[in-house]
Formats: C-alpha cells, sequence, structure tokens
C-alpha cells in the first residue's frame, strides 16, 4: 500500500513538473522583411538642352538641335541594340535614355555645342553612367582617333566626319550619381575643315547619344 501511494505522488510531482513546463515554454519567431532598390534615371524635364552655334563669318544657314526621349521599351532596346549584357534586367526601371542630336545643311568649320544635358537619378540606389553613341539603324558607333578629339562615322561610310570632343560627353563614362542628385554634361560637335572629303552635301547627319544606368557596384570594366 505504501508503495502504490509512493508511485501515486511521484506520478502527481512529474505531471505537476510538466504542466509547469507547458506553462513555461514559448516559441519566438523572427520576421525578416527585405526592401529592394530600384535603378532609375531621367532627363530634367524642367531643363532644355541649350545650343551654341559657332559659323564661319557669322553665317546663319546650318542648325543642330537636341532633344531627349526616354525609351520605354527597355528589353527590346537591350536585344536590338547590344549596349548591355545580356544578364541586366532593365524591367525594374527607366535605366536608359536617348539624346537625339540632328544636324542641318552643315559645312566643313561647323561648330555645335550642347549645354544643359541634365541627368537625375531618381532611384533608391546609386548609378554609374556609361555613354554610347548610337546610329538611326540601331548600330554602335565607335569612335576612332587618339587624345581629346575622337572621330565618329554618323551615315556609315566608313569615313568619319564628325570631330566629337572626348573631354565632354565621354567625360561621364563612370560618373556616378546618387538618389537624388544630378549631373550636367555637355556636348561639342565640330566638322572639321582637314576632314571635309568626308562631309556631305545637302545630307542630314542625326544619332543618338545613349546614357545607360548601371547599379554602382555593376559598373562594365
Amino acid at each position: 500500500m505504501e508503495q502504490k501511494s509512493a508511485y501515486v505522488i511521484a506520478s502527481v510531482l512529474l505531471l505537476a513538473v510538466a504542466t509547469a513546463f507547458a506553462l513555461w515554454a514559448d516559441v519566438l519567431k523572427i520576421h525578416v522583411a527585405v526592401n529592394t532598390g530600384d535603378v532609375d534615371i531621367k532627363f530634367s524635364t524642367s531643363v532644355t538642352p541649350s545650343i551654341y552655334e559657332d559659323e564661319y563669318e557669322g553665317k546663319n544657314v546650318a542648325s543642330c538641335t537636341a532633344t531627349y526621349v526616354q525609351d520605354q521599351d527597355e528589353e527590346n532596346f537591350v536585344k536590338q541594340k547590344g549596349l548591355l549584357p545580356s544578364t541586366w534586367n532593365p524591367a525594374t526601371g527607366d535605366n536608359d535614355l536617348e539624346l537625339v542630336v540632328t544636324i542641318n545643311n552643315a559645312y566643313p568649320g561647323y561648330l555645335c555645342k550642347i549645354d544643359n544635358t541634365m541627368i537625375y537619378n531618381t532611384g533608391t540606389i546609386p548609378v554609374k553612367i556609361l555613354v554610347r553613341i548610337v546610329d538611326e539603324n540601331g548600330n554602335i558607333i565607335r569612335p576612332t582617333g587618339t587624345g581629346l578629339h575622337k572621330y565618329i562615322d554618323v551615315d556609315g561610310d566608313n569615313c568619319p566626319e564628325i570631330d566629337l570632343d572626348a573631354s565632354s560627353i565621354f567625360s561621364t563614362n563612370g560618373t556616378q550619381i546618387h538618389p537624388g542628385e544630378f549631373k550636367t554634361f555637355s556636348l561639342v560637335l565640330y566638322l572639321p575643315t582637314e576632314r571635309q572629303q568626308c562631309i556631305k552635301e545637302n545630307h542630314t547627319y542625326k544619332f543618338y547619344v545613349v546614357f545607360l544606368g548601371y547599379q554602382w557596384n555593376e559598373f562594365p570594366s
């Protein structure tokens, strides 16, 4: 009888301990939320490019225009023009901008300077800018020449006709812009007399200056 009572008491004690443990046991969950940033660059809508022209003997016969274009079909833009790696995903923001430059009725010795090309980082992470020159058919124009002056062949006849001052637009390559900030760039174009054999009469020269916004730590080397 005493042995049975001891067993009952022990069982009660174990039940009490188990109940106490159950009352004090708990589970903690840690909830982690990660919000990713986005890459987005835009041209200024309040500041338009200003044009300065230098014509021989003050003549006022040629014209130079520069207009902004926001490429809307960025995925197709990447595939067709081959400007970015295939792994780049442009669907998350407006990561490419185009400046359309048109020169009419120009002649050897004509100069055009485009100022106030203003680019804003409207995204949430820093970006670095890559600049490319593209012709009307979507082909990348590779500048030739050495030093500060680079020549570009806009019409694709293998005879470069425009002197593109490398100290202006190409100095933007690798420029970093932080969220909420902007950079202003310039573009200097010259039809040199020493290349007049490449400059066509009665011809309109048109090309695109493409600004590409890369995530700052993935800028191509």
